[in-house]
């Protein structure tokens, strides 16, 4: 049984709040999945990077959630301890896009504490959590529909001609994105890309191109060691203003609903002739079984 959080101790950290029955080795797995230096260095201490540790899990009570404004179905939290490091006040035309930066109107977070909190953020977004900031207090729920993009890892380069064959199959109205560079050109690029044209004027773009960097998710795959092909598959709304807004209107939320299926379709069609994995826009691996193929 966790021991329960009291307030005073919670009120001047960043929380990390999740449902009941996330399994601690869950977080570390995820944890992991984005940092080398991640993991367990004691009980119910997980280091994210150096001089950054989430402590917990600890059990949350009626009273707290109700003082914390919570939302029902919390049941644990994990108590963020990282250096505190603010930039200047957050601009007038960045208000209202991100819930994380308005709760700090005075100074946003930079530095190892933003970084945490961008941990925290997507960790809540996998594991159907939230965030409660200290100082302002705000409590900040990630929409996981609004992580659409995908991108696939792999060994294998594919031939335009051979990728865009493969994207007919799982896109509407596909076109090359070469078609619009000069022949002399695009002999030069290390690489391709190749749109879907959707209704609305949205697209979604796939880039491929390889990297000789091993993505940290995949540092223990041994043909990932001297790097990967990367097929990237993004939703390019066509009113980015309001589609990636903090509450998109809902025609956008259906748009990007039907754009989320089409990547995750072509995502699971490109790993089946490249191999490799898939991982989401937080740098987590996604099963292809668990998709819309």
């Amino acid at each position: 049984m966790s021991a329960p959080l009291v307030r005073a101790l919670a009120e001047p950290h960043h929380l990390l709040v999740l449902p009941a029955d996330i399994h601690p080795d869950e977080l570390e797995a995820l944890a992991v999945s984005r940092s080398e230096t991640a993991g367990w260095t004691g009980e119910a201490d997980l280091r994210l990077a150096p001089g950054v540790h989430l402590t917990g899990p600890w059990s949350l009570d009626a009273g707290l959630r109700t003082a914390f404004d919570l939302p029902a179905w919390s049941a644990e939290a994990y108590l963020l301890r990282c250096p505190v490091q603010r930039g200047g006040p957050l601009p007038a035309e960045l208000r209202g896009i991100d819930p994380l930066l308005d709760a700090f109107p005075e100074g946003v977070p930079v530095g190892v504490e933003q970084e945490s909190l961008d941990h925290l953020r997507a960790f809540a977004r996998r594991l159907g959590g939230a965030l409660r900031l200290a100082g302002s207090g705000a409590v900040v729920v990630p929409d996981p529909e609004a992580a659409t993009d995908l991108t696939v890892l792999a060994p294998v380069w594919l031939d335009h001609d051979a990728c865009l064959q493969v994207l007919e199959q799982s896109l509407p109205h596909v076109r090359s994105l070469l078609d619009d560079v000069p022949d002399a050109a695009a002999a030069d690029l290390q690489g391709y890309g190749i749109v879907s044209e959707l209704a609305g004027g949205d697209l979604v773009e796939l880039i491929a191109s390889g990297s000789a960097r091993t993505p940290t998710v995949l540092r223990g795959e041994e043909w990932a060691a001297d790097g990967v092909v990367t097929y990237e598959l993004r939703w390019r709304p066509a009113r980015p203003e309001t589609a990636f807004a903090a509450r998109p209107p809902l025609g956008q939320r259906r748009a990007r609903s039907e754009a989320a299926a089409l990547i995750e379709r072509a995502a699971v069609a490109l790993h089946a002739v490249v191999g490799g994995e898939i991982s989401d826009d937080d740098g987590f691996l996604v099963d292809p079984a668990d998709l819309d193929g």
